[in-house]
């Protein structure tokens, strides 16, 4: 299916439209700021394994991405080795494979188009800033390491606490303005410097705070990173939404009023031209109906083939996948099983694949930003714990096809033993018991409001969670009328929730990253949870170097999560991003995020 016109008329008809919520109402997304798969053959198509419990995708095992000359584009952390620039000659865009418009279907729509108003992840608007402004390094699946891409090397010393990053000679951002060190320190800045209060909420913040007063520009393409403390997957920060490069320079002010020569984040965030160094630059931003992004003719990579990029969300899985069989998507992001289980039986499977752990998660508000909820007592987070049943949720959401468990890591994670990560039990009458006791101190009559969105599958799980929670005395409040965007407001910005559907997404490649968040003081700690031995444990992890490092740690975090409840894990969730046969050299990178500067459509 070779797209000369723009399929996105059509696609319209069946997209019901939202109501445009403000920039800053959802400003930094989920927590899905973890890693997925490279799963690129040498001919640029994406592959994937029939068996979902063996796929290539799962193993993290899939072919290199060869340049055309033979040579591996994988470079070792600790090397100075310049892998060839990043231009397929075989097996990717040529100057003879321009042309042509593909759709996306996304699964939620970007907040906006600034990364520090954005998701952190593929999941809600990753993908789209990835195509505007690139990003300094890429995760390789197919051997677990970072691969430059606006960067030239990326080097630590022995005990990875001190990382020099080189940059590509000769990129200039769409306005023409050079990247150079002192743009990459000024766009780490800003993370720092916007005041939070007007929203910039995204988990990056977090992990900028390891080295934000110990960045140097040693030369003009050479930036040197002095970390708090040692980190060995640091390079996972310059291939997430820190590492999209902003020109700062190309960012508006503000001309009258008391804010008057203040940048003017609303209106950069909705037309962001020549602030990247991407492939594509922002032709049309319309909030609740579509992202267009247009090629741009002087690529520092080489030539981009796709010549325009439309990103839409369809409402749901199903009208998302009936979309993408209608020819109306050339690329669907799935994330419901029931949809997925019937891609896969209609011999669907052209599709990159992204496993998460603890990707569904009842969140629950522990006392986040001093706010005190019924469920900062622990007994009623215990409660919620053992009333919840995975496979009752499974059943009815799912029709049974999900991957239920009331664990940090499913049973397909490298790291489980099933001795260091057994499931939290099921027990209604000890939740019961838990409930009354509270109740019977007079000071809460039993209510809790549930928070969610109207995604289709998501509103039947909520019903499953309504049941089983008042069966033991909860008398629960479904609030779930809104979109993805309007909840993770009420959640991210807001915090005015009691428990929400959400997702972690602990992915097995980086996953302090996720963990970050349940550390005391960090930045984008959506509960309130606090706990000591808590931030022991995500310490521990982030020092890890090796597998059994890594799995001690992620066994001390899970036991002390079920001392202390910090939210419910009840399903490990897969993502299935679909693509169209014709559409060849998608890479895909950490942060469900998929790259398009060597795309093209095979005719």
């Amino acid at each position: 299916m070779l797209k000369i016109l723009n399929p996105k008329r059509r696609l319209l008809a069946l997209v019901a439209l939202f109501v445009s919520v403000s920039l800053f109402a959802a400003a930094c997304g989920s927590d899905d700021d973890d890693n997925v798969v490279d799963d690129t053959a040498p001919d640029g198509q994406v592959v994937t394994g029939d068996d979902p419990t063996t796929s290539t995708a799962d193993a993290g095992q899939s072919q290199n991405r060869d340049d055309g000359d033979g040579t591996d584009t994988t470079t070792p952390l600790t090397t100075t080795t310049t892998e060839p620039p990043l231009v397929a000659t075989g097996g990717g865009c040529t100057e003879g494979r321009r042309g042509g418009e593909i759709t996306m279907g996304v699964f939620s729509e970007a907040a906006g188009l600034d990364p520090t108003v954005a998701s952190a992840s593929g999941v809600a608007g990753l993908t789209e800033l990835s195509t505007l402004y690139d990003v300094l390094m890429r995760l390789d699946r197919n051997t677990g390491e970072y691969i430059p891409q606006l960067a030239e090397s990326l080097t630590s010393n022995e005990d990875s606490s001190v990382w020099t990053l080189k940059l590509r000679e000769g990129i200039r951002f769409g306005n023409g303005d050079p990247l150079n060190a002192e743009a990459v320190i000024a766009s780490m800045e800003r993370w720092y410097e916007l005041d939070a209060a007007v929203g910039q909420r995204n988990a990056s913040r977090a992990l900028v705070a390891f080295f934000k007063d110990n960045m140097e520009a040693v030369d003009d393409l050479t930036v040197v990173f002095t970390l708090n403390e040692p980190w060995g997957t640091f390079p996972a920060v310059l291939a997430g939404s820190a590492g999209l490069i902003v020109n700062v320079n190309a960012i508006p002010v503000i001309q009258d009023g008391d804010n008057a020569g203040k940048p003017d984040i609303p209106a950069f965030s909705r037309n962001p031209v020549g602030a990247g160094a991407g492939p594509y630059e922002i032709a049309r931003f319309a909030p609740g109906e579509e992202i267009v992004v247009r090629a741009k003719d002087d690529y520092w990579g080489g030539p981009v083939c796709i010549e325009e990029i439309t990103f839409v969300r369809v409402p749901g899985a199903p009208a998302t996948y009936d979309a993408w069989q209608a020819d109306d998507l050339d690329i669907a992001f799935l994330r419901e099983p029931r949809v997925i289980a019937e891609a896969r039986e209609n011999g669907d499977d052209n599709a990159l694949i992204y496993l998460q752990n603890m990707g569904g998660v009842v969140l629950i508000n522990n006392g986040v930003r001093d706010y005190q909820p019924p469920t900062a007592d622990l007994r009623l987070r215990q409660a919620i714990f053992y009333a919840l049943d995975p496979n009752v949720m499974n059943q009815r959401a799912h029709d049974g096809t999900g991957v239920p468990g009331k664990s940090l890591l499913s049973t397909r994670s490298q790291f489980y033993d099933a001795d260091l990560f057994p499931e939290f039990p099921t027990d209604p009458d000890r939740a019961r018991q838990l409930v009354e006791e509270v109740k019977a101190e007079g000071n809460w009559d039993g209510r809790i409001v549930l928070s969610c969105h109207n995604a289709p599958s998501l509103v039947d799980w909520a019903i499953a969670a309504e049941i089983l929670l008042e069966d033991v005395g909860f008398e629960v409040e479904v609030e779930n009328d809104g979109n993805i965007l309007s909840m993770i407001a009420s959640v991210v910005l807001n915090a005015d929730y009691d428990i929400s559907c959400w997702g972690f997404n602990l992915a097995d490649d980086v996953p302090f990253i996720s963990m970050l968040q349940h550390t005391c003081n960090a930045f984008n700690n959506r509960t309130g949870y606090c706990s000591e031995a808590m931030d022991a444990a995500v310490s521990q992890l982030r020092d890890a170097t090796n597998a059994q490092e890594t799995q001690a740690a992620l066994a001390a975090i899970w036991a002390e999560w079920q001392e202390t409840i910090p939210s419910v894990p009840y399903e490990t969730i897969e993502e299935y991003i679909l693509f169209k046969d014709e559409v060849r050299g998608v890479i895909g990178t950490q942060a469900q995020v998929v790259l398009f500067h060597d795309a093209y459509l095979e005719s």
